[in-house]
């Protein structure tokens, strides 16, 4: 890896009463590491490489996503010159952390003040473009790929049309060739998108910061240590004004897209295609999961309808949960697929979609199911 600039912040009051050219008591300089990813079921580990301008007490820590520390290891009366603390991976109860990026922090303490070397907030975050994103049907995989090291969201949609599902949420991945397995479905399952000339894949990618560290294999999705397992919030964490476009300012936790939910609701049956045979007016209750609901309606969101994949309907005025009526009589007789999304306005989505079987209002529908959420 490249050598980094650190971040030197001064640790007492005779310190911070020198003028602002005034080195700090303890300089760390040449801050690298050996490797940027580790597997530590292979008993691998990461050393983190510096010089220090004097004798020095030296903390390295790691922290997750959430900025909660996971990891501390103090080693006292390091001499000056070049020096290493190695990290294996594992939190500090000895236990291998969850597949994730993390990042670390270096502070150095002596008798005169003390100084720190974390790229956290003056690094990454900066939204960069895919490249090269395509369907390889023949593999089932997405494929792109990043110029940077980056957390990737990663959507489906039908250009023009609606966003269908999303693959990976806001996972991290280094630079390099990518390819995401996907079986093809939308969100529900209920479509089979594999081979529609139309298909999407979008991703959105905001690189991390350059004291990033790779652990395990590619996550399929965002994982933490366990909250009251962690050791505190990392010190030092900078508040920049919020730029609601900004998907990288968003707590990591609360970040991904959620898990919305479009039943019809009345006297309605399935038939043994699982389509919901229906006629006239048919209203849908539309919600999110229990886990979702409170951030969506606090973050503001908008229900958009489509059937067949064309827009139909945009309720601007989210609340949960809510009803929309849909006029089948409108549509000719025969399948339907009805969409919805749920787009918040600060980026997370949701979809749901249902197939339909449109008929006539002086036709009985087939036996079956009856609705359910009447």
């Amino acid at each position: 890896m490249a050598m980094l600039a650190g971040c030197q912040r001064q640790g007492s009051d005779e310190e911070a009463s020198s003028s602002a050219s005034s080195q700090p008591a303890v300089v760390i300089a040449q801050v690298r590491t050996d490797r940027m990813a580790i597997d530590p079921g292979k008993s691998e580990s990461v050393a983190v490489k510096f010089n220090l301008s004097a004798p020095s007490d030296v903390t390295l820590s790691v922290h997750d996503g959430r900025n909660r520390v996971v990891f501390e290891r103090e080693v006292k009366a390091l001499g000056a010159g070049d020096r290493q603390i190695t990290w294996d991976g594992r939190d500090h109860k000895g236990r291998i952390v969850p597949p994730e990026a993390y990042s670390y922090v270096l502070t150095a303490r002596s008798a005169k003040g003390s100084s720190s070397h974390d790229l956290t907030d003056l690094t990454g975050g900066q939204r960069i473009e895919a490249r090269d994103v395509r369907w390889d049907a023949e593999a089932g995989l997405i494929r792109y790929y990043l110029d940077k090291p980056a957390r990737v969201n990663l959507r489906l949609g039908i250009e023009d049309g609606p966003y269908l599902r999303t693959v990976v949420d806001w996972v991290p991945r280094p630079a390099g060739e990518h390819a995401e397995q996907w079986d093809g479905k939308d969100a529900s399952g209920v479509l089979d998108l594999a081979g529609n000339p139309a298909l999407r894949p979008v991703v959105s990618a905001y690189t991390l910061p350059d004291n990033t560290l790779f652990v395990g294999a590619p996550p399929r999705t965002v994982q933490f240590v366990a909250e009251k397992d962690t050791l505190a919030l990392r010190q030092g964490k900078s508040e920049a004004p919020k730029q609601i476009a900004n998907r990288a300012q968003q707590p990591l936790d609360t970040r991904g897209d959620v898990q919305a939910s479009l039943v019809p609701v009345g006297d309605f049956k399935q038939d043994k295609q699982g389509r919901w045979v229906v006629s006239g007016l048919v209203p849908f209750r539309v919600d999110v999961a229990d886990a979702d609901r409170e951030r969506v309606v606090q973050r503001r969101f908008e229900a958009v309808y489509y059937v067949d994949g064309v827009f139909t309907y945009e309720n601007e005025l989210g609340y949960l949960p809510m009803t929309w009526k849909w006029d089948s009589s409108k549509f000719n007789p025969g399948e339907h697929f009805v969409t919805l999304n749920i787009r918040g306005y600060e980026g997370n989505f949701g979809a749901a979609t249902v197939k339909v079987l449109v008929e006539r209002a002086d036709v009985a529908p087939e036996s079956g199911e009856r609705a359910k959420g009447k």
